[in-house]
């Protein structure tokens, strides 16, 4: 598990537990590895524009709506490349970015459908566990953030 997160997490004594999962490359494949419903687990996407890099975060099984996002925060982004991601979340494997990327003062706006349930999982930094919190421990931090209908349904 990335250290910035577990002190993220700790720090803010948000209760977390690991699951483990065999190694998998996608989001969609943790859930699946992990026996976890994909709209339950937060995927980010890192994203950045001529200024900017920010994270948009959406269930594993949709994808972020570029055009959607783009009306709500008035920036024009596009996806960035997994070398930018390895700057930035230095201890983490590559594709592994944990979803609150707060953590590592990168901006981030979540998906409202990831709030719906009672829990969510995300990627831990790496690519064989996922981190299971309840979403009412993480609610208070969230609310607080950008947040919208920004994804929309895998084609």
């Amino acid at each position: 598990m990335s250290a910035t997160i577990t002190r993220f997490l700790e720090h803010r004594h948000i209760p977390y537990e690991m699951v483990e999962h065999m190694h998998t490359a996608t989001s969609l494949q943790n859930a699946k590895a992990a026996h976890v419903d994909p709209h339950r687990v937060a995927k980010a996407v890192l994203l950045e524009g001529d200024d900017c890099m920010m994270v948009a975060v959406v269930p594993a099984d949709r994808r972020v709506h570029l055009g959607k996002l783009a009306m709500d925060s008035g920036k024009l982004l596009h996806l960035a490349q997994e070398s930018d991601a390895g700057r930035v979340f230095e201890d983490c494997e590559p594709g592994a970015i944990p979803a609150l990327t707060v953590a590592y003062g990168v901006e981030m706006i979540w998906d409202d459908s990831l709030l719906e349930g009672p829990d969510l999982y995300f990627e831990s930094g790496d690519h064989k566990q996922l981190i299971h919190v309840k979403t009412e421990d993480l609610r208070p931090m969230l609310e607080n953030m950008p947040h919208g209908m920004i994804s929309k349904q895998m084609i």
